[in-house]
């Protein structure tokens, strides 16, 4: 076996290196089952396999044929064949050298299909290799083959029609058996997923063999067009355009300048999708593309047309958009032919979109995250909308042994979200007035108002509050309402930490100078009270280190 191994190697190694560079091979076999080629050997090798046989009879000049003894794994090169004689089990190969006019005419073809890569060819060739033992022959020639696959396809019996296609093709190696064979493959009906998947892939392998060895026109026409449809079957749709192009190219004809068509609206660069933001101050309308855009060095302004100047074209990965629109104004656009992807693939043809900038959708929202207002002053917040002139008003008062449940419940500071409303009013917070805000309007613009909470839900005594903001009558999932925290005290309170213990500072917020006698509490993340201690003349208050060392809930 070791012996066997270093002499195979090399010729294994020559064989792959001399197939990288085209998809078509210089030689190639046809296979006859159960039949030994007798005489003429050239050498044995022992313990191999078909593959390796064939490859070691292609790339020896002197071999024109071999026997590969399956039940031995035996394989016997021969330079010449001297008799036939049948064997079961033996699979015997002559050796073909193919035209230097259709491996010239196969580089040609193959520079041509640009849109495929290595793999395909790669594929390509496989499937030329593996296709003759697949289909060995039967003793028939190729033309009683060919007549016995028309004879299965006219009884319906398309497996049948397939295995004789494939044992023709194996023996001619011609242009249009591999797009008949191709044609099968791709329309072969099965059950088994990887039976399917191995027939498709059978199907553009099959295409590709059959323009590479396409000798006129009409064949290149119909191994393309039957191209496109295998990679469209292989989730390949952007892929057939360029095939459907290059058939359109070399033959145009209204069937296949259908199918580009239809191909271009399905899978080539286009317009997916338009919107209009119209809820912005600003609005804008744009046009979404199947591929990005060039993103420096093309002015996309000359490919966009509409009925109104002065608007600015901006493009940002696979968008264009048009500044300066204005609110309930209506815009046609033409997105002309020729506008070009950053892949190089440009629009077939002008897109024509009539869109429409709504008014703003009414909106209402606080403008800052929390207040400190002073106990005893004019209390009032500010508010921000859009296209109303009244807001429904919400006033709740959190009390102090709440606020750390409000803090580990991810309430505090922020809006309530609609589904835990029922929890915020009825376990958090209650509610100390309900009322209508009057607030400024003016059409599409953001407008903010100053809400007098003093004049209209009257004194507010010192606490933690949050004040709802809602649209009448909207759907509070749609629209939930906006919620805005605040403190009424007239103390302003800071707070050092350090090796030392808490220490508390109080304030007056009307006078800035430290307040004395202010009681101040230090609670746990249980709630429980771990210390209580009154300001001092300086307005500090400090708690024992000890006290801010606890675990879990202390």
């Amino acid at each position: 076996m070791i012996r066997t191994l270093f002499l195979l190697l090399p010729l294994i190694v020559g064989f792959q290196t001399a197939q990288a560079d085209t998809a078509v091979s210089a030689r190639r076999v046809t296979v006859e089952r159960d039949t030994d080629f007798f005489g003429g050997d050239l050498q044995t090798v022992l313990d191999t396999t078909f593959d390796i046989c064939r490859a070691t009879c292609v790339q020896d000049a002197q071999c024109r044929a071999f026997t590969f003894n399956s039940r031995s794994n035996a394989c016997f090169t021969k330079s010449s064949i001297t008799d036939r004689r049948s064997y079961a089990g033996a699979f015997s190969a002559r050796v073909i050298d193919r035209s230097a006019a259709l491996l010239a005419r196969a580089g040609q073809r193959q520079g041509e299909l640009t849109f495929l890569g290595t793999p395909d060819f790669d594929g390509a060739q496989a499937e030329a290799a593996a296709l003759p033992l697949r289909h060995g022959g039967d003793g028939r020639d190729s033309i009683a083959l060919i007549q016995a696959a028309r004879d299965a396809r006219a009884r319906g019996n398309h497996q049948a029609a397939l295995q004789f296609t494939g044992m023709a093709l194996g023996q001619s190696d011609a242009a249009d058996l591999w797009i008949d064979y191709a044609r099968l493959a791709m329309n072969a009906d099965t059950r088994d997923d990887d039976e399917r998947n191995a027939y498709r892939a059978r199907a553009l392998q099959g295409a590709i063999n059959g323009y590479l060895r396409a000798g006129t026109v009409d064949l290149q026409v119909k191994a393309l067009s039957l191209m496109a449809d295998a990679l469209d079957r292989e989730g390949r749709g952007r892929d057939m355009i360029p095939a459907l192009r290059l058939a359109q190219s070399l033959a145009p004809s209204e069937d296949i300048a259908a199918r580009l068509d239809d191909a271009l609206g399905k899978f080539g660069f286009r317009i997916t999708d338009s919107s209009v933001e119209s809820d912005a101050a600003s609005p804008r309308i744009c046009a979404s593309f199947s591929e990005d855009l060039v993103q420096a060095g093309v002015d996309y302004a000359s490919f966009v047309q509409t009925d109104v100047a002065g608007l600015a074209v901006t493009s940002d990965e696979s968008q264009l958009c048009l500044d300066g629109v204005e609110h309930g104004s209506r815009y046609r656009v033409t997105f002309r032919q020729g506008l070009p992807s950053a892949s190089g693939e440009t629009l077939g043809k002008s897109v024509v979109l009539t869109l429409y900038v709504r008014d703003r959708a009414p909106v209402v929202r606080f403008p800052g995250r929390g207040y400190v207002l002073p106990a005893g002053g004019a209390i009032a917040l500010p508010v921000e909308t859009v296209n109303l002139s009244q807001i429904d008003l919400v006033l709740r008062r959190i009390s102090d042994r709440n606020m750390i449940r409000a803090i580990q419940d991810d309430m505090f500071g922020q809006p309530v979200p609609q589904y835990r409303q029922d929890e915020f009013a009825g376990d958090i917070s209650q509610e100390v007035w309900r009322g209508i805000g009057e607030v400024q309007q003016d059409l599409n613009r953001d407008m903010t108002t100053r809400l007098p909470l003093g004049d209209m839900a009257g004194d507010l005594s010192s606490g933690i509050y949050a004040l709802q903001a809602s649209i009448p009558d909207a759907d509070p999932y749609a629209s939930p309402p906006a919620t805005q925290w605040f403190i009424v005290s007239d103390l302003g309170i800071a707070t050092l930490s350090g090796t030392d213990g808490l220490h508390v500072f109080v304030r007056s917020l009307a006078s800035a100078d430290p307040v004395a006698a202010v009681s101040v509490t230090l609670l746990s993340r249980s709630n429980a009270v771990l210390g209580d201690i009154s300001s001092d003349a300086r307005g500090i208050a400090s708690f024992a280190p000890g006290l801010v060392r606890g675990t879990g809930g202390a």
